[in-house]
Parts: C-alpha cells; sequence; structure tokens
C-alpha cells in the first residue's frame, strides 16, 4: 500500500487535508478525510463526503478524483504521452505520479508519507472489519 497526504499549496498552513491510499495488487485508490475535515479546505469534488460527514471515500469516487487530475484515456494524442513519459500502458497511478498528483485547475498536490504518519482517527478505521451485512428493504 503506497499512502500521500493531499495538501494545499496556496494555503500558508501545509496541513493534510485528506490521504490517498493506493493498494497495488488490486489497483485500486481509496481517499480517507480527517473526521475535522473541512469542506471549505478539501478538494472539490471531495467536499460532499465532508458535508455528509463521510470519513472514508469509496474506490469509484477515490478513481473519479484521481482521473480528473491525470491525462484521460481517450487524449487524441495518449500513445506519444505515454511513450514521452517511458510508459508502456495507460496507468493512473504512474501518470498521478508524473506530476506527484499536480493539476492545473487547482493547487492540490501529493505528499508520499509512511503509515506510521496517517493520524491516529484513521489507522483506528483500519482494524475494523465488517463480518456480515444484512440487507434491509
Amino acid at each position: 500500500m503506497k499512502i500521500f497526504a493531499i495538501r494545499d499549496e496556496s494555503a500558508q498552513e501545509q496541513k493534510d487535508l485528506a490521504y490517498l491510499l493506493y493498494y497495488e495488487q488490486e489497483k485500486r485508490f481509496y481517499i480517507e478525510l480527517p473526521e475535522n475535515a473541512d469542506a471549505w479546505e478539501t478538494p472539490l469534488l471531495l467536499d460532499s463526503f465532508v458535508k455528509r460527514g463521510e470519513t472514508t471515500v469509496n474506490s469509484y469516487w477515490s478513481k473519479i478524483w484521481v482521473e480528473q487530475r491525470i491525462v484521460p484515456t481517450d487524449r487524441q494524442n495518449i500513445g506519444e504521452i505515454l511513450r514521452d513519459n517511458h510508459l508502456k500502458e495507460y496507468d493512473e497511478y504512474e501518470l498521478l505520479m508524473l506530476a506527484m498528483g499536480r493539476c492545473a485547475q487547482d493547487d492540490y498536490y501529493l505528499v508520499s508519507i509512511d503509515e506510521k504518519e496517517l493520524p491516529e482517527e484513521i489507522t483506528k478505521r483500519f482494524s475494523k472489519r465488517i463480518e456480515d451485512v444484512l440487507p434491509l428493504e
């Protein structure tokens, strides 16, 4: 698992606004939000999760956030872009790492961190496991 803090370059206080987790084997992204996250500070797509009080962003929406920060698969010259960046195939993670999550539309970027640097509130979430689910009407 690779872990990245999401930070805002334009903010004077360089605090971690959220955490992007990438599971290499499954090729899945997840975003964890701090419990005290501010909807005005978090990246645009993530603010709706903060407003609903959700702290874990599922893999679908996490991948959407990543895709908004990289070259799209249907870009006309995608072959050249991949070749120029020494990539054999389209890989969201590798493309994200080329600019450390920077995007022309905002000031957010990624900083690689160790699992030990995650806040305790987030590491506690990882210790909980769902054993069974019962669907309701």
